[in-house]
């Protein structure tokens, strides 16, 4: 009993307190709340779901005896849910075929993961959306009011000999307003796939996993995948006001899954020619030089192409038979 209850009681006070590291708002405390989930991941993965949710339940328990009950109900909702939905569907499989002495399993494919890990984020902005709009405000008008507001607050920061023109800081300030719901949907999706990835890693470096880890050269998306982020595409295009604002905001996340996709199919370039694997390094370089270098950004671009092209071309299925 003891040994069962124990690595969930440790996950879960782990995952409150790096969470609750944010009070002190240093850097160092930042990165202790972006890990937060790991230890959530790392007892689902390792002792499953529902072990890890019991760790999520616990660490909400926590934070609300710690902080009060907004903050145990974003540790929930950010940290808890996200890790316990993906495990739970990552560690889905079943028998290769009817033999009872083959023990082989098909598990719940990676591209399909890649369709869950994006659902997160696009059912928070749906969310968002519907219970602003509810409220009377809608997420735009909040968004602008607490962008503007930001802008006074740095309105001195900004002055200054190397101050962006007045028409320019306008420009900005509207791109921030039209995109931001959006990117800090990928910037969570983007914390919950890291967590997931490094939680993996670490188990399966002490054969403590219960799935393989997945391969990005296997991530087929499935065949609807394009009509979501077509339809967002044709929201933001053609309307307005909130239907229009929900388009610009859904499209970078549903772009997830052929960014993913993509970054597969360089790695099934790098794995299937000899002596390329300078792609992998030449590609990460890039995505990492890209956040202090926003020229460099194309990168993330050309990769969510090259996964809209391998969804119809099946480049990857067609390198693994000729690597056959």
């Amino acid at each position: 009993m003891w040994s069962r209850w124990f690595p969930i009681g440790a996950a879960a006070i782990a995952s409150a307190l790096m969470y609750l590291s944010t009070i002190l708002g240093s850097l160092g405390a930042i990165l202790l709340a972006f890990l937060s989930p790991l230890p959530l991941f790392a007892i689902a993965f390792g002792r499953g779901w529902i072990a890890g949710m019991a760790a999520a339940l616990a660490g909400s328990a926590i934070v609300l005896f710690a902080a009060n009950g907004l903050a145990a109900l974003f540790f929930l909702i950010f940290c808890g849910l996200p890790a316990v939905l993906l495990a739970r569907q990552a560690l889905l499989a079943r028998p290769v075929n009817e033999d009872q002495e083959n023990s082989d399993l098909e598990w719940f494919p990676p591209g399909m993961l890649a369709m869950w890990l994006t659902a997160i984020p696009a059912t928070g902005l749906l969310t968002a959306v519907v219970v602003t709009g509810l409220q009377g405000e809608g997420l735009e008008a909040i968004v602008r009011m607490k962008v503007e507001a930001l802008f006074e607050t740095m309105g001195t920061v900004l002055e200054g000999p190397m101050a962006l023109p007045p028409e320019q800081l306008a420009a900005a300030r509207e791109l921030i307003i039209a995109v931001f719901p959006g990117v800090a949907g990928l910037q969570w999706a983007a914390m919950i796939l890291v967590n997931g990835l490094l939680a993996q890693g670490v188990l399966a470096r002490f054969s403590a996993n219960l799935r393989p880890s997945p391969d990005m050269r296997d991530i087929r998306l499935p065949n609807w995948a394009p009509f979501p982020l077509a339809v967002a595409a044709l929201l933001a295009a053609v309307t307005d006001g909130t239907l229009g604002y929900l388009g610009w905001n859904a499209v970078p996340i549903l772009c997830l899954p052929f960014f993913l996709s993509g970054l597969g199919l360089i790695h099934a370039l790098a794995s299937a020619l000899t002596g390329k694997r300078w792609l992998l390094h030449v590609t990460y370089t890039l995505m990492i030089l890209s956040f202090v270098l926003p020229v460099l950004q194309f990168v993330w671009l050309l990769l969510v192409f090259a996964g809209l092209v391998d969804h119809w071309a099946d480049l990857k299925g067609r390198i693994a038979r000729n690597s056959n």
